[in-house]
């Protein structure tokens, strides 16, 4: 064996001996083993005649480091197979499942989101942290799906409709964008015949144009929401900072009135670090933001940014607001600070790059409900 097989070899060992003691420590009552060239799944585990019998199962995968996460989620496949069905299942989870002729797969949508996650994991990938948290996001569209549903194109097509509703019934066209992007990827991938119908679903995206809640109302709510536990200081930094809802689980404000945050938007790569300032500048100090910051998550580095937790934490203060305001939204906070920036004088270049939009969407966004008042206001301030 040349040394370059070798070092293959241990790396995989190393590997899969890691996979084992996280299974383990999940509760998973298995083990994958190296035989031969190949991984295999050991265990006890129920038949059909209502036996239990110690068994090795081939996972149909190399013994290669490129393999071993992909055995791992088909171990966990194996196990929920079991589970569902009360013995070893026939035919394995990950074995082909066909389309037969008249279009309609024979396959579920659970069996197609695994050999999805599979494909999705098995490219090789100079950022596995990157490629981790997209797939969250994938995944969290992909559970809007009946996993026990068969995989027809019409009821991708009905889901991307359903699914892209928020709590209120609207249409979120972001979130349809996306889910659009996800359903017709998993339809190409098993083979739907009919998959391009998605392409007549019309996605139209136009930057938000919100009702503008008066701006002293809403420092004052900063003043007065600070003192709640959970969502106090988030929400006060929104107003002060015009960082984005999630982007405040990763704002950290300084002495001089800045504040770094992560970019965070809906695109491929890690967030990045950008800088923001406060309006009005002496609010950090009199609320006592900077050290005596306060809530549920927070995300230090780019690399801990969880996309999943993120959505499930501002889901909760987003219905948390409303019982100051049941109009309010918390884009409002950010859309205040892009208001008084405009009223400060601040240069439109240094306030898109505050809010880490570009210019043109800050004009079109934010300068497009621009009021009479806030008009008044930029001529009247100190």
């Amino acid at each position: 064996m040349s040394s370059s097989l070798r070092n293959q070899r241990l790396k995989t060992i190393e590997m899969i001996s890691s996979i084992n003691k996280d299974l383990r420590s999940k509760g998973h009552r298995l083990t994958l083993e190296l035989k031969r060239d190949s991984i295999w799944i050991r265990g006890t585990f129920p038949m059909s005649d209502g036996t239990k019998s110690r068994k090795y199962i081939s996972t149909g995968l190399k013994a290669d480091p490129k393999s071993a996460p992909l055995a791992e989620i088909r171990a966990i496949a194996f196990l929920t197979a079991i589970k569902e069905t009360g013995s070893v299942p026939d035919p394995l989870p990950w074995e082909n499942k066909k389309i037969d002729k008249s279009g309609y797969p024979k396959i579920k949508v659970k069996d197609a989101i695994l050999q999805l996650k599979e494909e999705f994991f098995g490219v090789d990938t100079k950022n596995p942290i990157s490629r981790n948290n997209t797939w969250k996001t994938m995944a969290y569209g992909l559970s809007k799906l009946n996993p026990d549903a068969y995989l027809t194109s019409d009821y991708l097509a009905s889901m991307i409709i359903e699914g892209s509703k928020n709590e209120n019934g609207i249409t979120m066209d972001n979130t349809k964008k996306k889910l659009k992007q996800y359903y017709k990827r998993l339809g190409n991938l098993v083979g739907l015949p009919d998959i391009k119908t998605l392409d007549k679903i019309e996605v139209v995206y136009e930057p938000t144009t919100r009702n503008a809640p008066d701006m002293k109302d809403l420092l004052d709510l900063a003043v007065t929401a600070i003192s709640h536990d959970r969502y106090g200081w988030l929400t006060a930094c929104m107003i002060i900072y015009g960082c984005r809802p999630s982007e405040a689980l990763s704002l950290f404000p300084n002495a001089n009135g800045t504040a770094k945050v992560l970019t965070i938007k809906k695109k491929k790569g890690l967030p990045t670090w950008r800088t923001t300032m406060a309006l009005p500048k002496d609010f950090p100090e009199k609320l006592n933001l900077i050290d005596q910051i306060s809530r549920p998550i927070e995300f230090k580095n780019p690399s801990d940014f969880d996309p999943v937790a993120s959505k499930k934490i501002t889901d909760q203060w987003g219905r948390w607001i409303k019982k100051y305001d049941p109009e309010l939204q918390l884009y409002d906070l950010r859309h205040s600070w892009a208001r008084r920036s405009i009223i400060e004088g601040v240069p439109s270049g240094l306030a898109s790059k505050c809010l880490g939009h570009s210019i043109t969407v800050f004009e079109k966004t934010y300068l497009s409900t621009t009021s009479e008042k806030d008009v008044v206001d930029y001529l009247n301030r100190s």
